[in-house]
């Protein structure tokens, strides 16, 4: 009695091992130009579960973006001042901490927004080329 119930736990914890990684794969979605396609698809979403390298027939170039009007390393600091309050500081300061890069996929000179589940990021390379919070 007592292996029958530890074989049904135990197949049970299997499949729930092998359903759930599937589940928290992420969600990519790009743009597709009209010249990188011949069926006329507006959009690409990867990667589709199970993941296998093969799966990906063309090179991809994923870049985070650079903006160039940001010359500061420290835009919150900046923006919030020194002598600001502390609560706000660590709050913007918080969700930079959660943000994503904002990416793009580079196509020869082209540059398509590169969606992370829905999330086209906050962060950014700055004219420096150091990664800063720009919402």
């Amino acid at each position: 009695m007592n292996m029958r119930i530890l074989s049904i736990l135990g197949t049970a914890g299997l499949v729930a091992s092998v359903a759930l990684p599937a589940v928290a794969v992420p969600k990519a979605v790009t743009r597709v130009l009209p010249r990188e396609t011949f069926v006329g698809t507006p959009s690409h979403t990867l990667p589709t579960p199970p993941v296998h390298p093969a799966a990906f027939s063309l090179p991809i170039d994923v870049q985070i973006v650079k903006n160039d009007t940001i010359t500061s390393d420290t835009p919150i600091t900046d923006a919030n001042g020194i002598g600001s309050d502390i609560k706000v500081w660590g709050e913007a300061i918080r969700k930079a901490l959660y943000a994503r890069p904002k990416l793009v996929r580079v196509v020869g000179k082209d540059a398509v927004p590169f969606v992370i589940n829905g999330d086209e990021g906050a962060i950014v390379l700055n004219a420096n080329g150091r990664a800063v919070y720009a919402p």
